[in-house]
């Protein structure tokens, strides 16, 4: 969604770390594929093979702004609920990177929010003009 804001290594650094919140439960949706391929493609990088790297060095060199640790952040939440859900591991995962960027208790607790309160819009959009959601508001 923001990825625009990031250069192009830290686009692929969040696509490692992208990969690393999809692993997290253990579980590969076709959600969570179609979800990395829009985001290659919204980062105008070529998927990657199995070979790819898997790490992600010194998270705070490559991110050195608040403000791309905070797009990272979100638009791994969003990964997380590529399935429709954020699973306990994901959330966990997601927690590690969070720590490793240093963002703060606060801003956490504000971009899980906002993650959540996404993904809910974005669902009732879904069903809107949908038989079952005339005279639902």
């Amino acid at each position: 969604m923001f990825l625009h804001e990031l250069s192009a290594d830290q686009r692929r650094a969040f696509l490692v770390l992208a990969r690393q919140v999809i692993d997290a439960d253990r579980r590969l949706s076709i959600q969570e594929v179609e979800r990395l391929d829009r985001l290659y493609t919204e980062s105008g990088l070529e998927a990657e093979h199995a070979d790819a790297p898997h790490a992600v060095g010194d998270l705070n060199l490559l991110f050195g702004t608040e403000r791309a640790r905070v797009v990272v952040l979100l638009d791994l939440l969003l990964v997380g609920y590529a399935d429709g859900r954020l699973d306990p591991r994901e959330v966990e995962a997601l927690r590690e990177v969070a720590a490793r960027l240093e963002i703060d208790a606060g801003t956490w607790e504000a971009a899980l929010d906002w993650a959540e309160r996404y993904h809910a819009l974005t669902e009732e959009a879904l069903h809107l003009g949908s038989p079952s959601s005339i005279g639902t508001p």
